[in-house]
Formats: structure tokens, sequence, C-alpha cells
């Protein structure tokens, strides 16, 4: 499910208050790694594969780096032809993979974790974000009953799909307090427009999500947050240490198949992490596709005050060996 668009001016200033308090402070360490590479350049072996799907977990704050790498053509410099698509979760956006109608993913690191213990070997090669962002709350109309996750006993959590990272860090938050995954009752219901409908309309009690759906929703009061991992100390609080979350990543067999592609992905998605350290929180906002921006068109939606995106302040590549 992608984004309703709105109007350009509208989800411009989104997009500028958000970049301007953080993400661009926290891209300027990954611009002094690589100052000396020309900000355009994306320099590389020829792709083996030069056509390849991207199935991506959403287009949240953190996931921006591949969205820019498209718009601006970074991806095409490297000599790729991307297509992306935007599904309502990771679990979704990897069963596409496995399914093969997706080459990569854009998702949960731990999903190559969890898939390892499956037998299934899965390659990170590029890491967007040191923390996850995730915002866990209740819902309005369940938050007067809800003060510790044992309250949440038998009631219904949203997340962006069954079998996603969000699902993953519910469980282990329900844990905490002694309860199973079944005692509650998990729905899905998507990483964007859906997941506000959800809350808003009562028909969850607790929401598992990120920004920019989680400042929104706070902001209306209609999320009244238990925890909060939008920076590394609200993560360790929270999960008891650090939690590499958004990442770029393929099976073992289309990474040995083709290395120069994996190469030429890896090389437009920092070449698109350099542009944004060198670039105004307006020109990254105006560089973003209306269908990827979410706002209400209510202006008081527009306050977007709370966002701190957990975007790696080292951004980290490192595709696998060619042997």
């Amino acid at each position: 499910m992608q984004w309703a668009a709105v109007a350009n001016k509208d989800r411009r200033h989104i997009i500028v208050r958000t970049l301007g308090r953080l993400i661009l402070p926290l891209l300027a360490t990954c611009a002094a790694l690589v100052i000396a590479q020309p900000v355009a350049a994306v320099a590389g072996p020829v792709p083996e594969k030069s056509s390849i799907d991207l199935a991506a977990a959403g287009v949240g704050f953190p996931y921006l780096p591949f969205v820019i790498a498209q718009s601006r053509g970074y991806f095409k410099q490297a000599g790729l032809n991307v297509e992306i698509g935007v599904f309502s979760g990771g679990a979704k956006a990897l069963q596409a993979m496995l399914g093969g109608s997706a080459d990569i993913v854009a998702g949960a690191y731990s999903n190559t974790i969890t898939m390892a213990a499956k037998g299934q070997h899965l390659v990170s090669f590029v890491t967007l974000a040191s923390c996850p962002g995730w915002v866990f709350g209740a819902t309005r109309a369940s938050h007067g009953k809800v003060r510790t996750y044992a309250d949440l006993k038998g009631m219904r959590i949203g997340v962006s799909s069954p079998g996603s990272s969000f699902h993953m860090g519910v469980n282990y938050l329900l844990s905490r307090s002694g309860l199973k995954p079944g005692d509650v009752s998990i729905i899905g219901v998507g990483s964007s427009a859906g997941a506000i409908a959800a809350a808003r309309s009562g028909q969850i009690d607790a929401l598992m999500s990120n920004d920019p759906v989680a400042t929104v929703l706070q902001d209306s009061g209609d999320l009244f947050t238990l925890a909060v991992m939008r920076d590394p100390a609200g993560t360790r609080a929270t999960l008891g240490g650090d939690y590499p979350e958004a990442s770029i990543y393929t099976t073992r067999d289309f990474a040995t198949r083709y290395p120069n592609t994996v190469q030429a992905v890896t090389n437009a998605i920092l070449a698109a992490e350099r542009w944004m350290a060198h670039a105004t929180p307006e020109q990254v906002a105006a560089a973003v596709p209306p269908q990827y921006a979410l706002a209400d068109k209510d202006d008081r939606w527009l306050e977007i005050d709370n966002v701190e995106i957990a975007t790696n302040e080292s951004a980290h590549a490192s595709p696998p060996p060619r042997s």
C-alpha cells in the first residue's frame, strides 16, 4: 500500500520539518566518510542483471534513501532499471522475494536472522537505520484501560502485517509482562493510511508503528505511548540493547550470481545518502514523489515536531564477497 498523496506544499512541509530536525544532521556523518567522492557520481562495475524488482516493506523515513535513489536517477546512473513495489509490511515484501516476484527487499534486518533459523540464507548488504524507530502505544479507544503491557491481554494489536518485524517487536514486549503471543489478537493494518484509519476508528486497541504514522496519531490524540524506540537510547531502554533495523537484503543465491548488481544497488543507495547529506530539507522534500507522502488535509497534521528518525549515523554498506 502506498501513502495517500496530498498537495505538494503540504507533503513538503511535513518532510522539511522532519528532515531538518534529525535526518540531515545524522547523514552529515555519512557525508564526512565519503566526502572525497562527487555527490552525483555512481561508479562501479556493469551489473549482470540490469532490470530488478525491489519489494519495500514501507516508505517510512528510514527508507528514504532508496526513494531518493530512484527519484534522482542514481539507480539509472548505476546501470539499473529498478521497479519498486511497496507492500503493507516486511513479511509480505519478504514473501514477494522468496516467491520470485522481487529480487531484493528494503525491509527489516531481523528478517535475515529469522529466516536463517529456517534454513533460508539471506544477505543484508546496506544498513539504513541503526534502530527501529518503533512507537508502541494504546489507541484512544482503549488507553484508559492500558497502563502496562500486561493490560493488553485479550486485546487487538495492530501491526503492519502478521509475521513482520513490528509483530516480532510486539511479541517481545508482551513477553516482558509474562504474556504469550496467543494472549492477544494480531491484526494487519499496513504501515501508512490503513494504520491511521484502524487506530482512529477503534478497530484496534494498540498499535506498533513508526513515523510519520506514529507522530500523526500522537498529535491527534489517537495514540498514547507505552514504548518509544526512535533513537538509540530509547531502543536500549526498551529492548535492552542496540537493534539495527531498515536494510537492503537479498538471497545468498542472488548475491552470489549477481555480485555486480548488488554492488550497483549499494553504490546508488550511498549516492542518495551523500546527496541527502548535502541537500537542504526543501530539496530532499521536493525529491520525494507524491505517492510516498502521507498527511491529513487538515493543516494541524502538518506540525510534526516529535519525529526522531533512527537513521544510521554512519551509513553502512558491505556487499557480499564474490566467492
